[in-house]
């Protein structure tokens, strides 16, 4: 499973993003849809609200416009501390597990907080329990 924001629309809810960043983001979304099904994976979407401005700890979700300083994510509530592109990956995945009510595995690893206790990421990825690895994985 792979999981994108979904852009559609984004030139109407924000009027000040550079739109060539979107463009790029469009094309990589459309490149792996096409491409994904034929190694057996799905690709979804979810709606891109907040999610690099909302804490990923799950006993967080302190929303705030001055928890993101650029590539570096400091939540004002708890304190929790990360890259921020992370913090907003994790977001997504728990946003689609939760639209999906999908039970995510817990990483035995993740300790003192560092992965919300439902999602453990391996490399930026989010693995779930019908999870099934790639060539190369």
């Amino acid at each position: 499973m792979i999981v994108f924001e979904d852009l559609t629309d984004i030139r109407e809810r924000l009027p000040q993003a550079q739109w060539h960043h979107v463009w790029a983001f469009r094309r990589l979304y459309e490149y792996v849809s096409y491409k994904a099904p034929d190694r057996g994976i799905s690709v979804e979407q979810v709606e891109p609200n907040h999610t690099s401005q909302r804490c990923s700890r799950t006993d967080c979700g302190f929303t705030h416009e001055d928890n993101r300083h650029g590539e570096h994510f400091e939540c004002q509530k708890c304190g929790y501390e990360l890259n921020a592109d992370y913090n907003a990956a994790k977001n997504i995945g728990l946003r689609y597990a939760r639209k999906r009510h999908h039970k995510l595995r817990s990483s035995p690893t993740s300790g003192g907080g560092d992965a919300p206790v439902d999602v453990r990421m391996n490399g930026g990825t989010l693995n779930s329990e019908s999870h099934r690895p790639v060539a190369g994985d």
